[in-house]
């Protein structure tokens, strides 16, 4: 099978990949990011489906409700799962575009059905990022939320969320050290208070993002 006529089709799943080996598949990494399955399963099994089909023909598990555009760069942010891509919009709607998936915190998501409006620009939306379980006490991880990238430190059971860029040389915040409610820059040691963002370095403070733990999920406060 070729596109064009005359490139070869380039598969990112192996021939005879099934339902049950894309829910095996995306499960775990969802539930990472504080989602899940919508619970009703036959819809969950037509829109996986879809997905197949899609990935016969494509190469890929596009997201059956968007369109391509052709552009492999910017196709990238609908391949299901696509929480990362699009975490404000979804986390305002409680689910997916297609409701595939739905927030873990969703108390009824039969509500969620049909067509949700996004969040309204300016508005606060508390976006799921990681589970507590994955952040050890005194240590930081990655967390991306769009195109944004900021660093998550836990300090006892406090969390906080800053940018991830040290503006020194552009090192990864969430590849330093904790040193209580200070972190190190993996790269020259520079050091940034989790709770404000300041560094004793002249302007070179970073932004720093709301952060709160509720029901195992670590949430970060973001504007639509």
């Amino acid at each position: 099978m070729s596109r064009g006529g005359d490139r070869p089709l380039r598969r990112r799943f192996a021939p005879g990949t099934t339902v049950e080996d894309l829910k095996a598949y995306m499960e775990p990494y969802a539930a990472s990011l504080g989602y899940v399955f919508n619970p009703d399963a036959e819809f969950v099994d037509v829109v996986l489906s879809s997905e197949i089909e899609i990935l016969e023909q494509t190469g890929d598990v596009y997201c059956p409700c968007r369109m391509r555009t052709g552009n492999p760069k910017e196709d990238a942010r609908i391949v299901c799962p696509c929480i990362v891509f699009h975490a404000v919009q979804f986390a305002g709607m409680g689910k997916c575009w297609c409701g595939l998936f739905v927030r873990s915190d969703v108390e009824d998501p039969g509500a969620l059905l049909g067509v949700i409006e996004e969040p309204e620009p300016g508005t606060p939306v508390e976006v799921p990022v990681c589970r507590v379980a994955d952040v050890s006490s005194g240590s930081m991880k990655l967390a991306k939320i769009g195109t944004t990238d900021m660093a998550v430190a836990r300090v006892g059971d406090e969390f906080f969320a800053l940018s991830n860029v040290c503006l020194h040389a552009f090192g990864p915040l969430s590849g330093g050290t904790l040193d209580g409610y200070e972190v190190m820059c993996p790269w020259h040691g520079w050091r940034y208070d989790v709770r404000t963002g300041h560094t004793d370095h002249p302007d070179a403070d970073v932004r720093t993002y709301p952060a709160v733990a509720r029901n195992g999920l670590v949430f970060v406060v973001m504007t639509a």
